[in-house]
């Protein structure tokens, strides 16, 4: 590998590493425009909806897998058990997900989804969608053209085994 190819890929990286947040971020203020608006129907039930992304993606991965212990949480979310307890002690305070203690060990905490918890991540879930569907409308065809082919690359980039 040369001294140019190893620039260039140090180059990549931090444009990968900038430009994904950023895209995130940007979407996620549309969001909350959104709802601040209460233009869009689906949020009039949930115009008091406070979760950080953060706290949306954790939700996210309870929706998805039903309950978790406290430990899966943090290791799911890929942050350390005392943010993952941060996270949910807000998340139960708005009655997104409930915490129980195990029938067969009491000393395991697990936690669950309640079915406002499973709305609002349907609802934002369904925001957060059309806006980057607005937002990838306003590509020209190359460009939309130009980010599916890269979709395979990028997801050959996170699965890769390190």
């Amino acid at each position: 590998m040369t001294n140019d190819s190893r620039r260039d890929d140090a180059a990549l990286a931090m444009e990968l590493l900038e430009i994904m947040p950023r895209m995130q971020r940007r979407i996620y203020a549309d969001v909350l425009a959104a709802r601040d608006s209460q233009q869009d129907a689906r949020w009039q039930d949930f115009s008091e909806v406070q979760a950080t992304p953060g706290q949306l993606s954790l939700l996210r991965i309870l929706v998805g897998r039903k309950r978790c212990t406290m430990q899966e949480l943090a290791e799911q979310a890929v942050v350390a058990p005392s943010t993952a307890t941060a996270m949910v002690k807000r998340l139960l305070a708005q009655g997104y997900v409930e915490r129980f203690r195990g029938s067969e060990d009491w000393r395991t905490v697990w936690v669950q989804p309640t079915t406002r918890g499973e709305q609002v991540v349907a609802v934002y879930d369904q925001i957060y969608l059309a806006s980057l569907q607005t937002r990838l409308q306003q590509l020209s065809t190359t460009e939309r053209a130009q980010l599916l082919a890269a979709l395979p690359a990028l997801q050959h980039l996170i699965d890769l085994e390190m």
